[in-house]
């Protein structure tokens, strides 16, 4: 077998393009304007074409495993779904394809619009722009992390720049500002939210830093076996005071800004998230039963350590959930309630995407006394917007590509460490999708998708990995002169 083509110089340019923009996407406001989205989409999708023009011209390998493509028939199915929703021309074409009952009334008052099957074509427009501008932030990632060295540069992009913000929002909240950039906070005061207006939409975005950074920690014992961890931990306790200080300042940062949000959901799905990746790690170490249950002890001892420290005002915030005026009242668990209904009327060919608040403005009730826009349920709100089997497909592909990215913590002999973290994030994202809306933060999502295509495009076992599952020296040594030697007489 040949030897993979070197990296070209395009690719390597988008790639840094490619992190810059990441860097930029909480600002403003987490991206959550309709200028700031805007630009995140121009630059999002002038990287993809710069991209095919590039693998036109100096083509790199690009593996497209099974997975990978049935999440894109899968997204390109929800496209097409989204379209007859806008489209006046195929209303009844078929049947089952009604106009939105709204469209009746408007007719019955004289309006002359053309109706559709969504209640808001204009916001459908908008709602796809913010979706492809995620798809495109996962194939830029897939694509280009398709080479291990900028895998890890991804990772390490993405702690640093979540240190930055981290430390950005830790020193606003102990100097008792109360900004969000140059504007007051009206919301969250008290909390950190860097960049964000939002304290549970940073809490997300704080935890993707996180576990990126955990994920570089723990990376070492991937490599090892039941017979050398006790060495592995010995040398990670000696670079922690040297190489891997900042990664540990970093993580720490991170940690604590995301726990002084004082995000209920964001600690919860966080913690998750950390004993998800943990857990993995151990297993794929395979360590012994002393040394895998020293090592639980230990990580649980450091995370409810940190807890303790930084999230005493999280942990009131959780033993007044039984109380919570607000939530007695109805507002979020009635709108739950509100959503099924909506979901029973039009369950196959749902309200329209991007429609949610124009459909809840119609179905809300004495119980409500502010607008929502978000359901606070990202999962519920799409299956309103989409109906069932759109909605199903819409998550079915992200949940193919975390399945694959876990059978590649086990399959693979080296890098576990990128689709480890991408599972770990989506169990995150996940979880906090069921009580808040931060995956439809631009910021948020756009992270998040690069994460998924790191994790994805290292996830399939290399070349070089298949023809050598049973030689633990050249697993020892990854990148070595032998690997290349042994790719080369493949």
């Amino acid at each position: 077998m040949a030897d993979p083509l070197p990296t070209r110089w395009p690719q390597t340019t988008i790639f840094a393009a490619f992190l810059v923009v990441l860097a930029l996407a909480p600002l403003p406001y987490g991206g959550n304007t309709p200028l700031a989205a805007a630009w995140l989409a121009v630059a999002m999708g002038g990287l993809v074409l710069l991209w095919a023009a590039a693998a036109l011209l100096t083509p790199e390998r690009l593996r497209l495993s099974r997975p990978v493509l049935f999440a894109m028939l899968a997204s390109l199915l929800v496209l097409l779904w989204i379209w007859v929703q806008v489209r006046p021309d195929v209303v009844g074409l078929l049947p089952g394809l009604e106009a939105h009952p709204v469209w009746r009334a408007v007719a019955g008052r004289g309006g002359q619009l053309e109706p559709t099957i969504a209640i808001d074509p204009w916001g459908a427009r908008e709602a796809v722009m913010r979706l492809l501008t995620v798809w495109a932030a996962f194939w830029l990632a897939f694509a280009l992390a398709q080479e291990a060295g900028r895998a890890r540069q991804l990772l390490t992009s993405l702690v640093v720049v979540g240190a930055v913000y981290a430390a950005l929002g830790l020193g606003l909240h102990f100097a008792g500002i109360e900004y969000v950039l140059t504007e007051e906070k009206s919301w969250y005061r008290g909390d950190v939210t860097a960049t964000f207006v939002n304290r549970n939409n940073y809490a997300t975005y704080a935890n993707l830093g996180l576990l990126a950074a955990l994920g570089l920690l723990v990376e070492p014992f991937l490599a090892a076996r039941s017979t050398d961890l006790r060495r592995r931990a010995a040398e990670l306790l000696t670079t922690l005071t040297t190489r891997k200080a900042l990664l540990l300042v970093a993580t720490l940062l991170l940690a604590t800004a995301m726990l002084l949000t004082h995000s209920r959901g964001g600690m919860l799905s966080g913690l998750a998230g950390i004993l998800v990746l943990l857990l993995l790690a151990l297993v794929a170490a395979r360590p012994s039963l002393r040394a895998g249950l020293a090592g639980l002890v230990l990580a649980l001892g450091l995370v409810a350590a940190l807890v303790a420290y930084s999230g005493a005002g999280t942990l009131d915030r959780l033993a007044e959930i039984g109380g919570d005026a607000n939530l007695a009242a109805g507002t979020r668990f009635a709108a739950y309630e509100r959503a099924l209904a909506m979901i029973a009327e039009r369950p196959w060919i749902g309200h329209g995407f991007g429609g949610f608040a124009a459909t809840f403005h119609l179905w809300r009730d004495e119980r409500f006394h502010t607008f929502f826009d978000k359901l606070h349920n990202t999962w519920l709100e799409h299956a309103v917007e989409l109906g069932l089997p759109a909605a199903v497909l819409l998550y079915l592909g992200p949940l193919v590509l975390v399945a694959a990215c876990l059978r590649g913590v086990f399959r693979r002999r080296r890098d576990q460490i990128f689709p480890l973290v991408a599972v770990a994030a989506s169990v995150t994202v996940g979880l906090h999708a069921l009580v808040d809306f931060s995956l439809q933060i631009p910021a948020v999502a756009v992270t998040y998708a690069a994460v998924l295509g790191c994790g994805a495009a290292q996830a399939m076992p290399s070349a070089r990995g298949r023809g050598r599952r049973g030689d633990p020296a050249t697993a020892a040594s990854p990148g070595g002169s032998m690997d290349r030697a042994v790719a080369a007489a493949a």
